[in-house]
């Protein structure tokens, strides 16, 4: 945890990587969009939530021992919740960001845990999260919440919530949960899908921010 926390810290300040090679955006691999989910008796929602970062240099390389951020300062409208039940993240939550440092693929796996804040609160867009290496940009995603009104899980006020997204026809990326850049009838199914799946009835005990 120690060694983690010290990785993050330098590679904020100084975008190398172990190799002395840096990452090329074009050969390592990012999602275009995530979710934020909840959880259910202290297990993460890995199903609908679990995504990867894989780095690699300039000759498709993966790249160990470097700090992949997910960096979610630029979406106003979400928060992530202060326990991500998850010992190998760490969390600058000043900040909004979550680390982990590759393993010897060169992948960063996550799960976040978080929500939104509310019917008619919704400010974010597409494209509204980033992931940096080392502190360097790697590239931008969509970031989407199931919780949408942060309170007892994932229920009916989250649907309502999201009718309000829909209705307004502005694509906020809170509510974007297949990637599309808009809303729509496929996001509302998978919203029922995460609902029935009982795996999100618990939303964060306390936040970030």
């Amino acid at each position: 945890m120690r060694r983690s926390i010290l990785l993050l810290v330098l590679g904020a300040a100084f975008p190398v990587t172990a190799s002395g090679s840096p990452p090329v955006g074009p050969n390592s691999t990012m999602p275009a969009c995530i979710s934020l989910v909840g959880s259910y008796q202290g297990v993460a929602a890995t199903a609908f939530g679990q995504f990867h970062v894989v780095v690699r240099d300039i000759t498709n390389n993966p790249i160990s021992g470097v700090v992949v951020t997910v960096d979610l300062s630029q979406c106003t409208d979400l928060h992530l919740c202060s326990d991500q039940l998850d010992p190998g993240l760490t969390l600058l939550c000043g900040l909004k960001q979550v680390g982990r440092v590759t393993d010897a693929t060169g992948t960063a796996q996550f799960t976040l845990l978080g929500g939104s804040n509310g019917a008619g609160n919704a400010t974010g867009y597409a494209l509204n999260g980033r992931v940096l290496v080392n502190g360097t940009l790697l590239g931008y995603m969509t970031v989407s919440a199931y919780d949408l009104d942060s309170s007892a899980g994932v229920g009916a006020n989250d649907l309502s919530a999201w009718f309000g997204d829909f209705g307004s026809g502005l694509s906020y990326g809170r509510s974007d949960y297949d990637c599309s850049g808009g809303i729509g009838a496929n996001d509302l199914s998978l919203w029922f899908d995460a609902w029935g799946s009982g795996t999100m009835a618990v939303s964060c005990a306390a936040r970030w921010p």
